[in-house]
This record gives structure tokens, C-alpha cells and sequence, in this order.
């Protein structure tokens, strides 16, 4: 009975060492990783025992000289023991609706079978609601909702495996106003999402200067075989939410802001502070001066400007002047005096 239990445990440690397709392993590697398990076993009983495993489990084997290679075929359902419980399905199923976009293509590939498993145990989940829960939980982003810009699957391919084993890159790239894209290699250093745009954070040639290249404008991506460099001490965590780079930064120091809302505008920052260092001040008009010590960014000022008229820039008096010269652009583009609507449709007519 031991034996035979051995010889089950032996087994599953054996299945558990074989990858999906494509990839593959060796009976020789096979062997040695269960010797480092603690089984020493010789190439022939490996063999045999591979041999009465692909009758029972979807395995497939190729010719490597006069030794084969094994594998999980590609479409095989995942084998998970202890099964997979409904709320370990659920997991899966949240993470294949929200986490898909942010992981690379070969992983995908391989998490997959267990997207499928975790739609089946929910598929299958009786005497709960469970199942239905996916329906009643849903993510959204602030503002119009956007299409996401295709990608070229090979150029996602390529830089998802360069950023996998930090290779360089050859790019042909497209900038905004650009007709035509240019070549050049490229040293990847992070994925950055936003707004359903996926940007390369990278260093470009031999600049030290760090770039941003949205992947939706690579025509085109190929694979080097020389390593990338990568700045020493770079943070893409610090680089994106310290630094705030993808904020768009005005200038590299802090500045002290003071701004009038109207009450009602106010009232969410209370709930989610804008700064540490923040203060709300009631005023005797009725509306609320923030205080707060801010990174002067574009994306910030884009935030205070969608305010409109329920806010008022007080300093730094360079925002009060660029917003007042804004206000004087835009009374003169709709005229100084509102109109009423009877006017207004007679002037679209």
C-alpha cells in the first residue's frame, strides 16, 4: 500500500512538472526535478509512467532526437486538487473581466483553462447566488467613455515578452502628428494604463531620458537579444505615483493652492482630500476656500477647469491668470451675453 501510494504521489509531482503548450519538457529534466523532490526513479520507469498517464490525462509528447517531450495540449481543462471552490471561481471570473487587459499575452494563454473552469463550478453552483454575482458588480471610469485604440497582437506580444526578460526592442513608431512611423530600438521599463490607452514606459537609442510610447502607435515590434538598460534606481511606482509624470507635471515643485468652490462642488472633498496637508474654510458667502499644497500639473488644472463657474483660482496667480485669460477666450466664442433659448434656436434656424 505504501508503494502503490508512492507511486500516486510520484505521479501528480510528474504532472504538476509538465507545462502547456507549446512549451515542453525533457523525460531527462522531468527526472532530475524529481530527484530534487526526493524520488529517485530512472528514465524508464519516467517513460512508462508518461506513457499510462496520456492515456488517462490530455497530454502530448514530440520527438527530441531519440528522447520525446511532453506537454499539456493547449486546450486541456485545468486539473486543480482540492477543485476549485465558488468563491475561488468567482475570483477567477472578476479577474478575467477587470485583470485580462493588464497581463501579457503568454500568460494569458496559460490562465485561460482556469477562466474556463471558474465559468463552469459557476455555471454549475446551486442553492446560492454566488453565480450571479459577476452581474451585479461592475468598475467604471470618471468621464465619456472612450473606445480603446486596436494594437497590433504581435507588437503587444513583443513588448510583453521584452518587459518579461528585459530585452531591448526594435520599434517602428507613429508619433500624434506624424505620417509616416521611424525605427529605432528601444529599452522597455513598464506598462503603464490609462483611459484604455497602453503607453511603454522606456528609455529611446542611448537617451537617458525617459519616454512614453502608446503601443496603439507601433506599426510594428521586434524582439533583440541584447538586454535592456534600465536607469539605475528606477521606480515605474515612484515614476508614475510619486513623480506623478503621467499627470503631466508644469514644473517640478510643489505649489500652494487656493481655491473657491461652491458649497455643493465642495462637498467630495471632504470624503477624498485632494493633499495631506489639505483645508476646507467656510466662507461667509456660502462657499468653501481649499487649501492645499499640490504638484502643479496639467491633469490638475484640467480637474479644476471642469469645476466651470462653481469654482474661483485665488493663487498661485499664475493659474488665476491663465484661467481668467480662458474666461475671456470663451466669453468671446459664445458671445459676452448669455442667450435665452427662444433666441438661440431662431439664430440655429
Amino acid at each position: 500500500m505504501r508503494r502503490a501510494a508512492e507511486t500516486v504521489f510520484r505521479q501528480w509531482v510528474m504532472l504538476r512538472l509538465i507545462p502547456r503548450s507549446p512549451r515542453s519538457v525533457g523525460t531527462r529534466d522531468i527526472r532530475n526535478r524529481l530527484a530534487e523532490e526526493g524520488f529517485a526513479v530512472d528514465l524508464r520507469t519516467i517513460q512508462r509512467d508518461l506513457g499510462k498517464l496520456s492515456e488517462i490525462f490530455p497530454l502530448t509528447s514530440e520527438a527530441d532526437g531519440k528522447a520525446l517531450r511532453w506537454s499539456w495540449m493547449s486546450e486541456a481543462a485545468s486539473l486543480d486538487i482540492p477543485g476549485m471552490d465558488p468563491p475561488t471561481a468567482l475570483a477567477f471570473q472578476l479577474a478575467a473581466v477587470y485583470v485580462t487587459p493588464l497581463l501579457p499575452p503568454t500568460t494569458l494563454r496559460h490562465l485561460n483553462p482556469y477562466f474556463q473552469r471558474a465559468r463552469d463550478v459557476l455555471a454549475s453552483t446551486r442553492g446560492g447566488n454566488i453565480s450571479l454575482w459577476p452581474d451585479k458588480v461592475c468598475a467604471i471610469v470618471r468621464g465619456p467613455v472612450l473606445q480603446a485604440p486596436a494594437i497590433v497582437p504581435s507588437v503587444q506580444e513583443a513588448v510583453y515578452q521584452a518587459l518579461l526578460i528585459d530585452r531591448q526592442l526594435i520599434v517602428a513608431y507613429r508619433r500624434k502628428a506624424a505620417d509616416r512611423p521611424k525605427t529605432y530600438p528601444v529599452h522597455p521599463l513598464g506598462l503603464v494604463f490609462r483611459d484604455g490607452v497602453v503607453y511603454l514606459v522606456c528609455t529611446v537609442k542611448r537617451y537617458a531620458d525617459i519616454r512614453h510610447l502608446a503601443l496603439h502607435r507601433m506599426t510594428s515590434a521586434m524582439l533583440r537579444n541584447e538586454p535592456a538598460r534600465r536607469p539605475e534606481g528606477f521606480s515605474l511606482s515612484r515614476y508614475v505615483k510619486d513623480e506623478q509624470f503621467f499627470s503631466y507635471p508644469v514644473q517640478g515643485r510643489s505649489i500652494r493652492a487656493e481655491v473657491l468652490f461652491e458649497r455643493e462642488a465642495a462637498v467630495h472633498l471632504a470624503e477624498r482630500p485632494l493633499s495631506r496637508d489639505q483645508q476646507l474654510i467656510p466662507q461667509k458667502d456660502g462657499r468653501v476656500l481649499l487649501r492645499a499644497t499640490v504638484r502643479d500639473t496639467l491633469e490638475l488644472r484640467w480637474w479644476v477647469q471642469g469645476f466651470g463657474d462653481q469654482v474661483e483660482v485665488l493663487a498661485p496667480a499664475s493659474w488665476r491668470a491663465e484661467f481668467a485669460a480662458m474666461a475671456h477666450r470663451l466669453a468671446n466664442r459664445y458671445g459676452a451675453r448669455p442667450q435665452n433659448d427662444k433666441t438661440a434656436r431662431r439664430r440655429s434656424a
